[in-house]
């Protein structure tokens, strides 16, 4: 529900935007923004729009939870260039758990990319628990239908197909809304599913152990 409001709140913000540019072109009477190149412009809102509102969403939820969290989190591995980085981490004390989280638009390829990172590429920790999961979205141009599974099921085999011998990737949850639009002949909905990304214990061994259960820390 957060990760929902997240998106139509980023949604709404732009759309505010671009309307006011639009009255104020009307008025100026010129533009040298010619339909072609606004047509092929960014046209959903960027991830960080949509990470920033729902950390800011989340605040009162995660107090609640007793969780801390920390956005953009830095790993620093010894590594040339730029460290690797976790969008959003949760700290629990009291689950002694640290839950990392990673945000972006949907896509098979982020899914695995955001997965192996996740479970290969960041370093484990001896002082606390580690749970992983992904947080991905997407818009489109039409509305919710009650009896569809499509979405579901589409994320259900991309967790699948992208899961590999060292991880599992497990659809958590995956639910849609529609969103506000403008025009009233027009319908657009928001798609959001979390994944979890567990180790492997019987190929990476006994320290990293897979979890029977998902307790989501959100």
């Amino acid at each position: 529900m957060l990760m929902e409001a997240a998106v139509a709140l980023a949604s709404v913000e732009r759309w505010v935007q671009d309307s006011v540019s639009a009255t104020a072109r009307r008025k100026a009477g010129a533009t040298l923004l010619t339909e072609a190149i606004r047509s092929a412009g960014k046209h959903d809102s960027y991830e960080v729009s949509v990470v920033d509102g729902f950390m800011r969403l989340g605040a009162v939820s995660f107090a609640a939870h007793g969780s801390e969290a920390v956005w953009e989190r830095t790993f620093l591995t010894g590594e040339r260039g730029r460290p690797r980085s976790v969008d959003v981490c949760l700290f629990n004390a009291k689950r002694n758990e640290e839950a990392r989280v990673e945000f972006g638009a949907y896509s098979p390829t982020k899914l695995r990319d955001d997965s192996r990172k996740l479970a290969v590429e960041l370093p484990a920790t001896t002082d606390h628990g580690v749970s992983n999961f992904v947080m991905l979205w997407r818009t489109r141009e039409s509305g919710v239908v009650a009896t569809s599974s499509e979405w579901r099921d589409t994320c259900v085999r991309d967790a699948r197909a992208v899961s590999t011998a060292h991880y599992d990737v497990k659809m958590e949850v995956a639910s849609e809304q529609d969103m506000f639009v403008a025009a009233s002949a027009k319908r657009r909905k928001v798609q959001v599913a979390l994944f979890s990304v567990m180790n492997n214990a019987a190929v990476n061994g006994p320290a990293e152990p897979a979890a029977e259960s998902v307790d989501l820390p959100l």
